[in-house]
C-alpha cells in the first residue's frame, strides 16, 4: 500500500518532437513538476527551499522508463510517491498514466541529497522535509 499525490496535466506541442510524440526529457520534467505541485499543496514552495533554508536538495541521480508514447493533447495523470529514504537522501518516484487509454506510459526515479549550504557536505534530511515526504511513503 502507498500514499500518493496525483497531478494532472496535458501534453503541449512545445514538449514534443517533430512527429508530435513527447520528447524524452519532458517525462523527467513532469516528475519535477509533480514534486513542486506536491510541496505547494503542503504550503511549501521551491523558492522557499532555495532562499530561506540552510540546505539544498540537489538531484544526484535520475532515471526514466518509457512504456508507451504520449502525443500532443494527451491528458496524463502523474502519481508521485516516496521510494527509499536514506540518512541524507531520498528517492521520489512517479508513475505516468495516459488517462484516455488508461495505461501506464512511463516511470521516473529521482534521488535527491540534503546538502548544507554552508559546508557543501551532505547532511541528514531535515525534519521539515521528511515530515512532508513521509505522507508519500510506500507502506
Amino acid at each position: 500500500m502507498s500514499n500518493m499525490f496525483t497531478y494532472h496535466r496535458r501534453i503541449h506541442l512545445r514538449e514534443t518532437d517533430a512527429t508530435g510524440v513527447l520528447y524524452f526529457s519532458e517525462q523527467m520534467s513532469f516528475a519535477v513538476e509533480a514534486f513542486e505541485a506536491y510541496l505547494f499543496s503542503k504550503q511549501m514552495t521551491i523558492q522557499e527551499l532555495i532562499e530561506e533554508k540552510e540546505f539544498s536538495l540537489p538531484i544526484v541521480h535520475a532515471e526514466t522508463d518509457f512504456l508507451a508514447p504520449l502525443r500532443v493533447g494527451d491528458e496524463v495523470e502523474i502519481s508521485l510517491f516516496l521510494g527509499e529514504v536514506g540518512t541524507s537522501s531520498f528517492t521520489m518516484q512517479t508513475r505516468i498514466f495516459d488517462k484516455k487509454r488508461g495505461v501506464e506510459v512511463g516511470t521516473t526515479k529521482i534521488v535527491q541529497v540534503a546538502v548544507s549550504k554552508k559546508t557543501g557536505e551532505s547532511i541528514p534530511v531535515p525534519e521539515s522535509i521528511l515530515s512532508k515526504l513521509h505522507e508519500l511513503r510506500v507502506c
